[in-house]
Parts: C-alpha cells; structure tokens; sequence
C-alpha cells in the first residue's frame, strides 16, 4: 500500500490535515461585516439595527464605526460603507506587500553582498 511507504512522505496526515483546516475554515460563523451585506444594509435608507441582524453587540463592530467602514446613523441603525472598506482594504494590502518586498529585498541583499563568492 503508497500510505506505508517511507518515500511517499507524510502519507495519509498530508491529506487529512488540509482538509480538517478546510472543514473548520467551512464552519467559522459570518462575520459583522458579512452579515450586513446579506442583510442589504449597504445604504442608509437599507440601514438596520445590529441586534436584528445576529450581531449582540455594539463592541463586536466598534473599530469598524470608529474607522467609518460601518456608519451608524443617529436612530442607532447602522449600515456598510463599502467604498470606505474597499479603500482600507487595497490600503492594507499595498502596505502589506510593499513591506514584503522590502523584507525580500533585503534579504536578498544580506546574503548576496555577506557571502563569498567562490574561487
């Protein structure tokens, strides 16, 4: 049988392990974020309270108000600006790759200029 062979590597922990992170990926509860596009609280005039949505607390979503992603009107309904977290997103993510590429970069300098060059 492949599974008991030492060449084949981890054998059958090589399968199971993906699959138990996609199974547990597959049963992570919505987020605030996703629950209010599937509420269509997108707009102000689609604007809903929290608690009717499946969000207990305020707390849960309080960065996300405080940062403008989610506005909360005077009434306490709330809703999804989705330019603004479009915009923070791409932010992240050119902050996030710039700083990659500085780390490679460098890296890649460090060992270059460090080691010697063979004879």
């Amino acid at each position: 049988m492949p599974f008991r062979d030492p060449n084949v590597g981890f054998g059958i922990g090589a399968i199971l392990a993906p699959a138990g992170i996609i199974a547990m990926m597959l049963r992570q509860p919505k987020g605030p974020l996703r629950l209010l596009v599937e509420a269509g609280a997108t707009t102000p005039d689609g604007a809903r309270k929290l608690n009717s949505i499946g969000i207990p607390r305020e707390a849960l979503v309080e960065r996300a108000i405080t940062s403008g992603v989610i506005v909360k009107e005077v009434d306490g309904r709330c809703w999804l600006n989705q330019a603004r977290l479009r915009q923070r997103r791409l932010r992240a993510a050119a902050l996030g790759g710039g700083g990659a590429f500085v780390v490679i970069v460098t890296l890649w300098a460090l060992v270059h200029f460090t080691t010697a060059a063979p004879r």
